[in-house]
């Protein structure tokens, strides 16, 4: 990783943005969720980088997605 790619992490780490959404709203999350989730599989299907970053730019609870029960 170059040095301006790291300091651009931090600096979203640092800036993370906080999000209050209603049921409906979160739903929308789950797919951006599971598209960055398949970029650290051993052979992803999907590869979307953007995924991770828009994530890493949002303060919210994305581990109650991997306990999540399927419907």
């Amino acid at each position: 990783m170059e040095k301006e790619d790291l300091i651009w992490v931090v600096e979203i780490f640092m800036n993370k943005t906080k999000v209050n959404l209603g049921i409906i709203q979160e739903t929308l999350l789950i797919p951006l969720w599971a598209r960055a989730c398949e970029l650290k599989a051993g052979d992803p299907i999907i590869v979307d980088p953007k995924s991770s970053e828009v994530l890493a730019a949002i303060d919210y609870e994305f581990d109650k997605f991997t306990t999540a029960k399927f419907s």
